[in-house]
């Protein structure tokens, strides 16, 4: 998060509807006893607020971001996401991130930044000799962040409780609270890694799981799929496969099945020699005037119109 307007610290407030914390470069408090530690801080908006120090910014250091409450805007590098209740956002120090519109909306959210002593696009994590995290963790960490442009965990409740002793431990600063912080934030990391190698699994998985229902579909396109028999084949039932299917693509299967279809009369359109009628055809419709009907709806061109304007 980058510098607000108005400073706020612990149980006071700044402008009317905000509240909270927030401890930075220009007013440290107990961060000055954890210089890797650019930011922390935690803002309850009970009003919106348009801020334009909230735009897309750059910060020096790891920014992870946790929801308690309410819906934010949020763009990294370019690319739109929103922000939902348990939540958590990280993005790598190169990555513009910010609202797209200054727009903070009512709600509680929390962040934290972390400097680390190395780390760029070509260079790995290096976290500092702050922490007894493994060169090889660290390392992996980092790949892991760097490899895509917007990370957010979703149903990521379990890092809250991170933001709540982080904040216990930086308000009271009771002795050892250094020690205990750098723990704190250790912990965060490892549970970060696992959810995002847990998140990299399953994503193989779904590609897997698409790559093949696609090469089934393809292998025989103008067959009448029956979506027992085809949930059959990765021992699923019909409601599992259709639920999967579904969360993977937007659509249930027999629209998915009529996307490939559409997909590759798109290709076979592309060729002069091939018919109309031999299209629909291969691509497995009953007739021609139901191929007809189903391309316009999908692509709004019947496919005369489509072939011609390819020509």
């Amino acid at each position: 998060m980058s510098k607000m307007a108005t400073t706020v610290t612990s149980n006071k407030k700044s402008n009317p509807g905000n509240q909270g914390f927030w401890w930075h470069k220009d007013d440290p408090g107990p961060l000055k006893r954890l210089p890797y530690i650019r930011q922390y801080g935690s803002m309850r908006f009970s009003k919106v607020r348009i801020d334009e120090t909230m735009y897309p910014h750059l910060n020096d250091g790891i920014e992870i971001h946790f929801v308690n409450s309410g819906k934010y805007k949020w763009v990294v590098e370019g690319q739109e996401i929103e922000l939902l209740p348990d939540n958590l956002s990280v993005t790598a120090p190169w990555q513009l991130n910010g609202s797209p519109k200054g727009k903070m909306d009512i709600g509680e959210i929390s962040w934290i930044v972390i400097k680390p002593e190395k780390y760029s696009v070509q260079t790995s994590l290096d976290l500092g000799s702050w922490t007894k995290l493994s060169k090889s963790f660290q390392e992996s960490l980092g790949a892991m962040l760097a490899s895509e442009n917007a990370i957010v965990l979703k149903k990521a409740k379990i890092f809250k409780k991170y933001f709540v002793e982080l904040k216990k431990e930086l308000t009271n600063q009771q002795s050892g609270f250094e020690i205990m912080v750098g723990n704190i934030i250790e912990n965060l990391f490892i549970d970060l890694h696992r959810h995002l190698s847990l998140q990299r699994q399953k994503n193989e998985q779904d590609d897997h799981f698409i790559g093949q229902l696609n090469q089934i579909i393809h292998a025989d396109l103008n067959r009448k799929w029956i979506i027992d028999d085809l949930a059959q084949q990765f021992g699923m039932g019909k409601t599992k496969f259709t639920n999967e299917v579904k969360e993977l693509t937007g659509y249930p299967p027999n629209s998915y099945i009529i996307n490939l279809k559409i997909e590759k009369a798109i290709e076979l359109l592309k060729n002069e020699d091939t018919s109309l009628s031999d299209i629909a055809f291969a691509c497995g419709f009953s007739s021609l005037q139901h191929f007809t009907s189903i391309f316009s709806q999908r692509i709004g061109l019947s496919p005369a119109k489509f072939k011609k304007s390819e020509q």
